[in-house]
């Protein structure tokens, strides 16, 4: 809803939307409402205002039912006539945690509004202030029940003896305040504008968990009414940071031909210290259209239109845990005189010289026009280095304290970017017309300088291993390079080196890239990319008549998915078995299998190496629309300006290497532990008035 005149507008708008989900017991709730106003006091004063506020809920099982529907056995009858259900030899079933397991509820409110005031203190100078306030309250609750479900024909019994109850209350509040300063002259061919400003931002967040178990029974689902006794759990913190900052520009044109733009930002954050808190990020930008040149008139009518530019900047990055340079001390108890006390230890090392993670980044591109402005692309090659990196580093483990951030490294990116729009406009009314669009990014990620140390490695040998080493990309996959699978007990015996006892045929060849006989963490190397190289879309347009339809499509290449979970398990956990692996592992009477023998319990032939890693590279076809707008002479006399009617699908197809197992790769884990992405058929209408 909206109105008004030249002194006051508003604006009111109003939405609902309430989903279930693909699956019983999930669903989601919202409600919205807000408000704008803009009011016009006098020709040099003028006020705006937001509000908005937002509820939402969701609810879900209180016990996961994915992993059993990933795992489930196909022979499970999913619930009797009697109300009991099928249990796997595992004791699993997942229809029983959806409607048996409890309940899972999420609560939001969430508060913004923002005050603004323009104050025209001169013909080219204008004022402006702007405060803002949000506020988020998040409650949720997971009540896990109590019970017990015996399979009335196999007599598995799957039992949950102690229900329990967490709660958690999760609230913020963040306060911006913004003022401005602008100016603008123009002076002939000459323009130019100027501004300073400051800005500042509060957040205070409050976070309050508790936890209880042993209710009486599955209806009782208030906190205090569970059991009173060691099981029980309260936590919580209060946590406060800022953000400061002082900020300038100048922007020069002179008569469009040639641009320049120069910043510079002072900020502060609250979380460093010392002469650490400040940091300076200036950044400049050049540009020269030199189409608009009169040397360019011979040429003008086959290249329309061509720009160089160039930038460089300097930007700053703060993400780390607040109060780092801190030691922090957490409660702990201790025996003392036979009783326990409740007391204080370290837990972790201050840094007092902890400071800003800062980017420099350099840009060159150009930008082009042909064919009467039919077809333009834009080319810009960048190199940005990122120092100082924020990074947790290792200590000695006999000191027992979580290691702090440091500035300890330097990460190279540098690459192209490429985009290109080319438009074949209606020859007349309703003729053939189009519109395509693609752009493309290649990009080389390098560790240069680790300060000294390093490298460093994460995970195990069952998860993932990434390495942070200089002369490598960040992230790194790492683990064993492998040489197929052992075929015969002299093979064994003859190559030596083996990863596990009592190695036998079928088992996985580990390559000893050291050559001293023994397969350890000395074997490993890089194995794979964890970011891509190419990232690309395609974007078509296309209209005919009343007939108009849209294509998007996006992917990436050169990028490396690592299995794991249930995927690189292999069949060795019972009820995990992808069906990848159905008649495709080493046996006597198969010897040239895909994957090893199969051992129950046994991860021998799943350690981090190259025959888990799988080429991530994607091409998707993200979203495509037909639509058909229905002439105005069939509609006839009526309201109606404009009708159409539309059919869209999201997340049509994908074609990777990744689809066999089931995995989206857009999705960061190598395992099938997300909420999938679903494929949307819409049927709609637009109608204008």
């Amino acid at each position: 809803f909206a109105g008004g005149n030249d002194i006051l507008r508003s604006r009111l708008a109003v939405r609902y939307n309430k989903q279930d989900g693909i699956i019983d017991h999930y669903g989601a709730e919202l409600a919205d409402i807000r408000l704008n106003n803009d009011y016009k006091a006098s020709s040099w004063l003028n006020f705006t205002g937001s509000i908005n506020y937002r509820y939402s809920k969701a609810a879900e099982p209180g016990r996961d039912p994915i992993n059993n529907f990933l795992h489930g056995s196909m022979w499970v009858v999913p619930k009797y006539d009697d109300g009991t259900y099928g249990l796997s030899t595992q004791g699993n079933n997942p229809l029983m945690l959806i409607e048996k397991s409890g309940f899972k509820k999420v609560n939001e409110n969430y508060l913004s509004s923002i005050v603004k005031t323009d104050i025209q203190l001169w013909r080219n100078l204008l004022f402006t202030s702007q405060f803002g306030v949000r506020v988020n309250l998040n409650n949720t609750k997971t009540f896990l029940n109590a019970f017990e479900n015996k399979d009335r024909n196999t007599g598995i019994v799957k039992s949950f003896p102690i229900n329990s109850l967490n709660e958690i209350r999760d609230n913020s509040s963040e306060y911006t305040w913004n003022n401005l300063l602008t100016y603008q002259l123009a002076v002939g061919p000459n323009h130019i504008k100027a501004l300073v400003g400051y800005s500042q931002i509060h957040n205070y967040q409050n976070y309050l968990t508790a936890y209880r178990e042993r209710f009486y029974n599955n209806d009782i689902t208030s906190i205090g009414q569970g059991a009173d006794d060691a099981t029980k759990n309260n936590n919580g913190y209060d946590v406060q940071y800022g953000l400061r900052s002082f900020f300038g520009r100048v922007n020069y044109d002179w008569d469009g031909k040639y641009l320049l733009e120069v910043n510079g930002r002072y900020d502060g954050s609250s979380r460093f210290a010392g002469d650490r808190q400040y940091g300076f990020f200036p950044s400049a930008s050049a540009g020269w259209l030199l189409s608009k040149e009169n040397f360019w008139e011979p040429i003008r009518n086959s290249l329309n239109e061509f720009k160089v530019r160039a930038s460089w900047g300097k930007t700053g990055n703060q993400s780390v845990d607040l109060y780092s340079y801190y030691s922090a001390l957490i409660a702990a108890g201790y025996d003392f005189g036979g009783k326990s006390v409740q007391g204080y230890r370290l837990d972790s090392y201050a840094n007092q010289q902890l400071g800003w993670e800062s980017t420099m980044q350099y840009d060159l591109g150009l930008d082009a026009a042909f064919l009467n402005n039919r077809l333009t692309f834009t080319l810009d090659y960048y190199k940005k280095v990122t120092d100082d990196i924020l990074l947790n580093l290792d200590i000695p483990a006999v000191l027992g304290l979580k290691p702090s951030p440091q500035n300890a490294g330097t990460v190279l990116n540098r690459g192209w970017e490429f985009s290109a729009n080319y438009q074949k406009r209606p020859s007349a009314p309703g003729a053939f017309a189009y519109q395509l669009n693609g752009n493309l990014s290649i990009n080389h990620n390098e560790v240069t300088d680790l300060k000294g140390t390093g490298p460093y490695i994460a995970g195990s040998d069952i998860d993932p291993r990434y390495i942070i080493a200089k002369g490598l990309p960040i992230n790194t996959l790492w683990g064993y390079k492998t040489d197929g699978l052992f075929q015969s007990a002299e093979e064994i015996q003859a190559y030596g080196a083996t990863y596990a006892t009592n190695t036998k045929p079928g088992d996985v060849k580990y390559v000893d890239l050291n050559g001293d006989g023994v397969i350890n963490a000395n074997d490993m190397a890089a194995i794979g990319n964890s970011f891509p190289k190419y990232t690309f879309g395609i974007n078509g347009s296309f209209t005919f008549k009343n007939f108009d339809l849209d294509l998007l499509f996006q992917g990436a290449a050169k990028v490396d998915t690592r299995l794991s979970g249930a995927l690189a398990e292999m069949g060795n956990q019972e009820g995990f078995t992808h069906e990848i692996f159905t008649n495709n592992y080493w046996t006597p009477t198969h010897t040239d299998a895909r994957f090893p023998r199969v051992i129950k319990y046994d991860l021998r032939n799943v350690a981090t190496s190259d025959r888990l890693v799988v080429n991530g590279s994607y091409l998707r076809l993200q979203n495509i629309q037909v639509g058909y707008t229905v002439p105005l002479h069939a509609i006839g006399k009526t309201a109606i300006n404009k009708l159409r009617v539309y059919l869209s699908a999201t997340n049509l197809w994908t074609i990777s290497k990744l689809n066999e197992w089931n995995l989206d790769p857009e999705a960061e884990s190598g395992r099938a532990v997300y909420y999938p992405q679903t494929g949307l058929y819409t049927l709609g209408v637009n109608l204008t008035l």
